[in-house]
């Protein structure tokens, strides 16, 4: 997997970090509970394109990254 960089996300409200922690919530928010990408952005005071970015990332639906 070479090429690929962590990136780091930030929350907007606050500025802090979005930890591995934040990233395990959200796919479960998605995956089990079914939330959508706006209430799970809202949550953690992402964008939408953001928490598309991550959740595709990890669950590994993403074909290109």
């Amino acid at each position: 997997m070479t090429g690929r960089t962590n990136r780091l996300y930030k929350r907007k409200d606050n500025n802090k970090v979005i930890t591995d922690e934040d990233i395990y919530h959200m796919l479960m928010l998605h995956k089990y509970q079914r939330a959508s990408l706006r209430s799970i952005a809202q949550k953690f005071s992402l964008s939408v394109g953001e928490v598309r970015t991550i959740i595709g990332r990890r669950s590994g639906g993403s074909c290109c990254g």
